[in-house]
């Protein structure tokens, strides 16, 4: 229990600072263009050109763990079939990534696409592990499916090197994508 306490203070006391630095060293983003009718998320989001680029070391889940970690994904059956395979001929590895909401009103939620597969989670203010399918060289894009409320949605994760402020989402049309090294 004391270490899931200090990890926890940890990882708010770490985004809390960069909420404040970034708050008093930057201005809000401007809007993005490309805005899908009627401010519904885009039922299939790809790798959007104007994306946030961010990079992230992730911890790997060790192959003897696969089967286990998959089994707490929402992944189809068929889904995790095609995952295991992947992994055991090495074309594709398992990470976790701890994810937390920092800032905004509880009940936002991301759509979070990595290996060409989608997952939708429902963020909260403590920190939920997310198994992510990456292939050798990997990208997770993280979209808003709510929109994010005035002020903006703010998330942070735990990667290898500690925990990392997520850029602030402000619109539905927003996209992050984080270039992950698997460690």
């Amino acid at each position: 229990m004391t270490p899931r306490l200090v990890l926890a203070a940890a990882v708010i006391v770490a985004c809390s600072g960069g909420i404040l630095w970034k708050t008093s060293s930057s201005s809000p983003p401007a809007p993005r263009p490309g805005i899908v009718g009627a401010g519904q998320p885009d039922p299939a989001p790809g790798l959007r050109p104007d994306a946030t680029h961010l990079g992230a070391q992730l911890a790997l889940v060790p192959t003897s763990q696969v089967k286990a970690a998959l089994a707490t994904t929402g992944f189809s059956s068929q889904q995790k079939t095609d995952i295991l395979a992947a992994v055991k001929n090495r074309r594709m590895r398992l990470v976790r990534m701890p994810i937390a909401q920092i800032a905004g009103p509880v009940g936002q939620s991301v759509t979070i696409t990595s290996g060409g597969m989608r997952q939708s989670l429902l963020l909260r203010p403590t920190l939920q592990s997310v198994v992510l399918p990456i292939y050798l060289a990997g990208e997770v894009m993280i979209n808003p499916t709510t929109p994010p409320p005035v002020g903006g949605l703010e998330t942070g994760i735990l990667t290898a090197l500690g925990p990392q402020l997520l850029p602030r989402f402000t619109s539905l049309d927003q996209q992050l994508v984080l270039d992950v090294i698997v460690q």
